[in-house]
């Protein structure tokens, strides 16, 4: 038969049924087209979730890949890259969630939550309709590369079956200001706040929280008509200011993960200058005394930082990846020019860097790798 789609669901059933008990399996199972899916949700009426899968860039060596509609994964559980084809996400630049979703921005300027192993999608409110836009002309290119460096979602999408969906909070423009809406909003909603430069954003326990770029704490207050941003906590002590910062949840705690590097003046013709990540410092954040704490070793959890919305997973639940490491995504705000991509795993007990790569797939101005973890 040619189209897979067209099989019987008896048929897709059975063939389901045989598949090993992993849920990363079933996910690669769901990815060949809504009817193959449709077949894993009925036998599974829980979410699964599977371990973080990365998202790479469009091959540029197959020509159909230079349609834009065939995405490239890479599964760690079974050490395979394979591709899926997935036309909403078709010239867009996408940001990973621990909730099985991304976030899609076109050359259109149009923003969308995008399941990707469904295909559902759900509208945000276009870029236009943020308040403070750039001055003068500027290319749709130039706009999905840069405009938006963050968003964070207060819940899952996936739960909301009556209607209700999740508030996003972006960083935006260009002083990284705060933005929030939902679907179904007409426009976003600026936060009000005497200060900007924004790097990252979590929702945790009930509440937004935004990290500057001089490592202040604040608490966003979106319940009110007119959202504001509050200072909470100063920065950890010894930060150096020119690191990234990234908010994530780590075993119930608020935690703070400083991402230090360098530029690089390579020696070959065929890479220029650079940023290239050193180390990472993670600190813990104390509510009652509102500072900041090192933590010295993550135990059996690893972290994923970058494109995405940071999280966490143990390596208990998933063995293969890691304890004590952070694995990290080039989200430097540079445009790919040259063939280096600053994206590996960080070792702490041996601050220790080990670069991966994975050929021209990840090397893309446009469509930068993410993490995401992965639900039917």
């Amino acid at each position: 038969m040619a189209n897979w789609s067209e099989l019987p669901e008896e048929i897709i059933d059975l063939v389901a049924k045989r598949l090993p008990p992993y849920p990363n399996e079933f996910a690669q199972f769901s990815c060949v087209c809504k009817s193959w899916n449709s077949v894993l949700k009925k036998q599974n009426s829980n979410i699964i979730r599977c371990a973080p899968w990365l998202m790479l860039a469009r091959s540029k060596n197959d020509k159909q890949f230079k349609k834009g509609s065939i995405r490239s994964f890479y599964c760690h559980s079974t050490k395979r890259l394979f591709n899926y084809y997935l036309p909403q996400a078709k010239r867009t630049r996408c940001w990973g969630t621990p909730y099985g979703w991304l976030l899609t921005f076109d050359l259109d300027r149009n923003i969308h939550l995008l399941h990707p192993l469904s295909r559902v999608q759900i509208s945000l409110p276009s870029q236009t309709t943020f308040e403070h836009q750039w001055k003068g002309p500027c290319t749709p290119e130039v706009y999905c590369q840069t405009f938006v460096t963050r968003f964070a979602l207060a819940s899952n999408p996936s739960i909301h079956e009556s209607g209700q969906c999740p508030l996003v909070m972006a960083i935006y423009g260009d002083i990284c200001r705060l933005a929030v809406a939902s679907p179904g909003d007409k426009a976003w909603t600026s936060v009000e706040c005497s200060t900007s430069n924004y790097e990252d954003i979590i929702f945790f326990n009930g509440h937004f929280y935004a990290i500057s770029c001089d490592g202040i704490l604040r608490i966003i207050e979106v319940n009110t008509r007119q959202p504001k941003a509050k200072d909470f906590a100063s920065p950890p002590d010894n930060i150096y200011v020119c690191s990234t910062f990234y908010l994530v949840e780590f075993s119930g705690d608020l935690c703070m993960v400083e991402r230090a590097f360098k530029g690089i003046d390579a020696d070959t013709p065929s890479y220029d200058y650079h940023n290239e990540t050193t180390y990472f410092v993670v600190h813990k954040f104390d509510f009652y005394s509102k500072t900041w704490t090192e933590v010295e070793d993550l135990g059996d959890h690893a972290l994923f930082l970058g494109n995405n919305t940071s999280f966490a997973v143990s390596t208990s639940d998933y063995p293969e990846f890691r304890g004590n490491c952070i694995y990290f995504t080039d989200d430097h705000a540079d445009f790919y020019e040259k063939k280096f991509c600053d994206m590996g795993i960080y070792d702490i007990k041996h601050d220790m860097v080990e670069s991966f790569y994975f050929d021209d797939h990840q090397l893309s101005k446009f469509s930068r790798p993410v993490f995401f973890m992965p639900t039917l």
